[in-house]
């Protein structure tokens, strides 16, 4: 897609990749390429299907009438550049049903604050990154976890063996990276299904680990990721590797936040990885000397507690079968 878009700039054309938001993964290569590249927000666009994105001929047309209203995005600002209020608007209203699951053994943000252990976290892969990745966790003898978009776990099927084959966890990150917010409770069914569905069909095993892009979720779809079984993990350091901030920049954002039980957000996927390559083995580095173990995110699942928390039909009457 960047090369034919290359390929019409050289001949002279104005051009620029239009992206909606319920497909978070070609922003990223497109920026990365140094192409221009345009939001176009739901409330511009007629419903989508259920399994997937607005047509291209749609996007581009809705584009072309309303150039005004689209959102320019950087990489620096990220996908979500001009809905950052609602973003976190739509995390404070969900603060109590996390509580509610997360001592029910359905939402995680941290694990044992008291264990010596650190869980790496590598989100939006497969990707042509992931087996350098894999291959600096090999030569450490370190454990990590891979919360994978089911698009790329579809078009990677022997990375994603080579994960499962070497002990690291497969975690579901949707289907094609989409801002939560905007999703039905059927499309978010869809992204979660088929992402367990192109995992299961290579490893024979699906994740019962979920982590929503961006770590946007409102009440409503955490309570839709725990019906299907799936316990929602985010993260309490962050590495802030897909801003590009350089390899200094990683390995400082990551080793500053980094405590005991510690959940660290990286990526090895969603754009150029480069710099994330090029930070882990010093971030591998510092942990092990401070004496840390890097264990994968499934050993900081606590069980449920039976009088810790409600039945979740019961955490937020009336969202079964309902829609945002």
């Amino acid at each position: 897609m960047a090369a034919t878009l290359r390929r019409l700039e050289a001949d002279g054309n104005s051009v620029a990749g239009v992206v909606e938001s319920t497909n978070g993964l070609l922003d990223g290569p497109l920026l990365a390429a140094g192409l221009p590249v345009l939001r176009v927000d739901p409330w511009l666009l007629p419903r989508r299907p259920v399994g997937g994105s607005a047509p291209a001929r749609t996007l581009a047309l809705r584009a072309k009438d309303n150039v005004g209203l689209l959102v320019p995005l950087d990489v620096r600002s990220g996908t979500l550049k001009g809905r950052t209020t609602e973003y976190d608007d739509a995390i404070a209203g969900s603060a109590d049903v996390e509580k509610s699951m997360a001592k029910n053994g359905l939402f995680l943000e941290h694990g044992d604050a008291t264990a010596r252990q650190v869980a790496l976290t590598f989100d939006d892969g497969p990707s042509p990154f992931t087996d350098r990745v894999l291959d600096i966790l090999r030569n450490y003898e370190a454990k990590a976890t891979f919360f994978c978009v089911g698009l790329h776990a579809d078009c990677y099927p022997k990375t994603v063996a080579r994960i499962a084959a070497e002990g690291h966890l497969l975690g579901n990150h949707t289907w094609s990276h989409p801002f939560v917010p905007d999703l039905t409770r059927d499309e978010m069914r869809f992204q979660i299904q088929a992402t367990n569905q192109a995992i299961r069909m290579v490893t024979d095993v699906e994740p019962t680990l979920v982590r929503p892009p961006y770590g946007s979720r409102t009440p409503e779809a955490l309570v839709w990721m725990a019906e299907m079984g799936m316990t929602t993990v985010l993260w309490d350091a962050d590495s802030r590797d897909w801003s590009l901030p350089g390899p200094d920049g990683i390995v400082a954002n990551a080793l500053s936040q980094a405590r005991n039980g510690s959940i660290v957000l990286m990526h090895d996927g969603g754009g150029n990885r480069e710099e994330t390559v090029l930070a882990l083995p010093r971030i591998l580095d510092s942990l092990l000397e401070q004496g840390y173990t890097l264990v994968t995110a499934d050993r900081f699942t606590a069980p449920a507690d039976p009088a810790g928390s409600p039945v979740l039909q019961d955490v937020l009457p009336g969202v079964r079968g309902g829609e945002l």
